[in-house]
């Protein structure tokens, strides 16, 4: 982030007044540094309001004249003089110096301190970065909604090209424009067919920036993996700073779908429907247009399934094409969105009178191992995602079809909120936790406690003598505080185990 001279100088209560005429008051600045130094640019890094008393400086012509080239080579924006203490007026010389090369030269007068200069120019970095981020972060989420209505392309298009002030153009892999904002930059393809045609064999690791003292294009890589499916192309009057590199990543993450949609129009975009509503809520997503107007209104069902060929340890080879059938399976279904997430597990938002029919009920109790939550509001972002969880860890502890709504089904475990648990699992099983020794104990704990107590059993489980067991069980007893031989002691500690990661 940076401010311009006119903008410093133009901070209240200061009183900084520029004193060359004609002074580019337009130049950056970065940041604030002091120095009493004759040559302080080995101690600069460019851009800075440099502020001196000038206690080396000799008043007359060659000692500032030389200070000031020395200044002006440093990089430095602009050089602050606080009079009063060396001066009590900023030297003719130096004024004189620094007009004649172009160095803006402003007064600093005796009642403000230096480090009230800082303190205001850091406040006002400080509000323009938050400024800045809150608009990138605006422009992410309009990005989403844009992508997700008819003609994505180009409202994604139009909207990275207003964020930047300047230009973009989206082209197919062959280099035909999709999509240009403003229209006429697509006439300007041209400038870049070369470059096009060096990136492209390099497929979407490759991208490229051309800069000039009028411009910055980036040319960024379009498509999910292998050679492409075509580029952005971007341009600014300036270089991008970091939140608008998240937003053009953001924008060809979009670009990419689209460019793919029609090899597999579905999965994408209920995938990337998907996670607009997990990050935005559904008030942020166009769902009547997507034909998701059913699933507004609290009363979506979420839905945490495995593959039946992914259900149990040992048989995930094929995870990815059995989830991605049953993602396909339940997309199928009314106003039902679904998405394969790895590992076997599918996701998906289900409208409660659809979850009630006998298709979508066989269909889930077919997969193996699924979840079905209560009714959630999905533009509840916190709520969806602590369903999300707790579906999770249920459907990997319990085989067949299970109902989070249904106290009956779910055990204990089901009635106690997950985010309210796992902390509490967290602060009993600390000393386990924190000690070096708590992965071999926790797993011994584990071992023990499904084997009902038994010494020998869990030796036999993990392979280790029944000594070691014992003394194993004896330190964790040292740890937790707490005797393992009170049955109390011993349903907290598997409630507790339940709720950590193995």
């Amino acid at each position: 982030m940076a401010l311009t001279i006119r903008q410093v100088v133009a901070l209240p209560d200061l009183g900084l007044r520029v004193l060359t005429p004609n002074s580019d008051l337009s130049r950056v600045v970065r940041w604030v540094a002091t120095s009493e130094l004759s040559d302080p640019g080995p101690w600069l890094d460019g851009d800075e309001l440099l502020l001196t008393t000038g206690m080396r400086l000799r008043d007359d012509p060659d000692s500032c004249a030389a200070y000031a080239e020395a200044v002006m080579a440093s990089g430095a924006a602009a050089l602050g003089f606080g009079i009063g203490l060396t001066f009590d007026s900023v030297p003719h010389a130096l004024l004189e110096a620094g007009q004649r090369i172009g160095l803006p030269i402003i007064e600093v007068p005796t009642p403000t301190p230096f480090v009230a200069v800082s303190k205001a120019v850091s406040r006002s970095l400080a509000a323009e970065e938050y400024e800045a981020a809150e608009r990138s972060f605006g422009t992410q989420r309009s990005l989403i909604r844009a992508a997700l209505k008819e003609g994505g392309d180009v409202n994604v298009v139009s909207l990275l090209a207003r964020h930047v002030n300047g230009f973009a153009v989206c082209v197919d892999a062959a280099g035909g424009v999709r999509a240009a904002s403003p229209p006429g930059a697509a006439r300007r393809i041209g400038e870049w067919r070369a470059e096009l045609e060096r990136l492209r064999p390099q497929g979407v690791r490759a991208s490229s920036v051309i800069s000039n003292a009028d411009e910055h294009v980036a040319i960024v890589p379009l498509g999910v993996k292998g050679g492409g499916d075509g580029f952005l192309i971007l341009g600014a009057s300036s270089a991008l700073q970091a939140n608008d590199v998240a937003v053009m990543n953001l924008a060809v993450s979009l670009l990419s779908w689209g460019l793919v949609r029609d090899a597999g129009r579905g999965s994408a975009w209920h995938r990337l429907a998907i996670d607009a509503i997990r990050r935005e809520g559904s008030a942020q997503v166009p769902m009547a247009e997507l034909g998701l107007g059913s699933l507004e209104h609290g009363s979506a069902r979420i839905v945490l399934a495995i593959a039946a060929e992914s259900a149990d340890a040992g048989t995930v080879s094929h995870a990815g094409d059995h989830a991605g059938e049953l993602a396909a399976a339940i997309n199928a279904l009314p106003s039902s969105i679904a998405t394969a997430l790895g590992d076997g597990q599918v996701l998906a938002f289900i409208p409660e009178s659809v979850v009630a029919r006998p298709d979508a009920r066989k269909l889930l109790e077919e997969a193996g191992r699924a979840v079905v939550s209560g009714p959630v509001d999905l533009d509840d972002v916190p709520a969806v995602e602590a369903t999300i969880v707790r579906a999770r860890r249920t459907a990997l502890s319990r085989p067949g079809l299970t109902r989070l709504d249904d106290a009956s089904a779910i055990g204990l475990a089901g009635l106690v909120d997950p985010g309210t648990a796992r902390a509490w699992a967290h602060e009993y099983l600390r000393g386990l936790r924190e000690s070096s020794e708590g992965p071999e104990l926790l797993v011994t704990l584990r071992a023990w406690l499904a084997s009902h107590g038994q010494v020998d059993a869990t030796g036999s489980s993990l392979g280790v003598h029944r000594h070691t067991v014992r003394h194993r069980l004896r330190r964790a007893e040292a740890l937790l505080g707490r005797g393992l031989d009170d049955p109390q002691v011993r349903a907290d500690l598997w409630f507790a185990l339940g709720q950590v990661d193995p």
